[in-house]
């Protein structure tokens, strides 16, 4: 299971961010930080049954950065990939209805150059990667995480038909490859 944090004070887009991720990614809990310490804040996901944690760092007000923490039994450690944000739009802001009830969330590449950053994400969430060729043609509660970096810089939660979106939009600033480890950074 994950676990979907926030840093401290987060601002009312931010908490919508984190409750649109929450309900396209399967199995996943949100929860803010608020005042606990970065020691604290970790063992409350993990109270709460996650063994992984996406963390959602602020930039004037607006989601800047995603992080990964996962528990390797004994410490809880940074996992790339490291996603600093441009900009983010949310469903509410796209005027469509929230999706809910999501099963399963395949993360698929948008094109060949983009399977490496696929397959962090879909290491990162404990989703299963694929191609468009390999996906089932009728999966009810199933949707779609499309990595297309190299193009067009973005990350989209869509329909299983890649027509209708069912969670948020992240146009991405850097996608970085290597874990951003420093606690104090969040």
């Amino acid at each position: 299971m994950i676990a979907i944090g926030t840093t401290r004070k987060p601002t009312q887009r931010i908490r919508s961010f984190i409750k649109e991720l929450s309900r396209v990614i399967p199995g996943s809990i949100r929860f803010t930080r608020g005042k606990q310490s970065f020691g604290e804040f970790c063992d409350t996901a993990q109270n709460l049954g996650s063994t992984r944690i996406m963390l959602i760092g602020a930039y004037h007000g607006n989601p800047g950065r995603l992080g990964f923490l996962e528990f390797n039994g004994e410490l809880w450690e940074f996992q790339p990939p490291t996603i600093i944000i441009k900009t983010t739009r949310l469903l509410r802001e796209s005027k469509v209805k929230p999706t809910s009830g999501i099963r399963k969330l395949y993360v698929i590449p948008d094109s060949s150059s983009d399977q490496s950053k696929a397959k962090l994400m879909a290491q990162a969430l404990d989703a299963p990667y694929s191609t468009r060729e390999e996906l089932p043609t009728s999966k009810e509660n199933s949707a779609l995480l499309r990595v297309g970096i190299a193009r067009y810089r973005s990350i989209d939660f869509l329909s299983l038909d890649e027509q209708h979106p069912v969670g948020p939009s992240i146009v991405t600033k850097h996608f970085l490859t290597k874990p951003m480890g420093d606690q104090k950074q969040w």
